[in-house]
């Protein structure tokens, strides 16, 4: 199974009376997006599942790939909000969709980087927009190979080639 993990893209700066679940992407930050969708278009890659945070700057990224894919509907994991996606819901969400090989994650730091170093061992830094994708038999630490982690520059270079 191939489980990839794609952190949002460029949000808002919190305000005064704005908190951290309320934090939408940028335009830029849709622009970008967009932009490195059309990458991944470009590298021909697919998912059978897309999962979300149900934060809106996830929500709003996870969106933009799937419409730009043609990916399924998105599905929203409450568990998956800051703080919360660890290997435990992974290990939940990858048994309930065992008959899918190619999983896609939209989340936030630093869950998406520790995953990666508990699955591979790799330490990286995910940054906005960062797809880093692992491929393992079983998702239980130390089982898994990184197969590949693509900066934002390089998602939207490979669009404008």
């Amino acid at each position: 199974m191939k489980l990839s993990f794609l952190r949002h893209g460029i949000a808002e700066e919190p305000t005064f009376g704005m908190t951290d679940a309320q934090r939408r992407l940028t335009p830029e930050g849709i622009h970008k997006m967009e932009q490195e969708a059309q990458g991944m278009a470009r590298l021909g890659l697919k998912w059978d599942c897309l999962y979300s945070s149900p934060y809106p700057r996830a929500l709003e990224t996870a969106h933009i790939v799937q419409k730009t894919l043609h990916l399924p509907q998105v599905e929203v994991i409450s568990g998956m909000a800051v703080g919360g996606f660890g290997l435990n819901l992974l290990q939940e969400l990858t048994q309930k969709h065992n008959n899918r090989t190619e999983l896609l994650f939209v989340g936030h730091e630093p869950n998406l980087s520790y995953l990666v170093e508990q699955l591979c061992g790799a330490v990286i830094e995910m940054k906005k927009g960062s797809l880093a994708c692992i491929e393992t038999y079983r998702p239980e630490p130390s089982q898994g190979v990184l197969r590949f982690l693509l900066t934002p520059s390089q998602l939207v270079a490979l669009a404008e080639s």
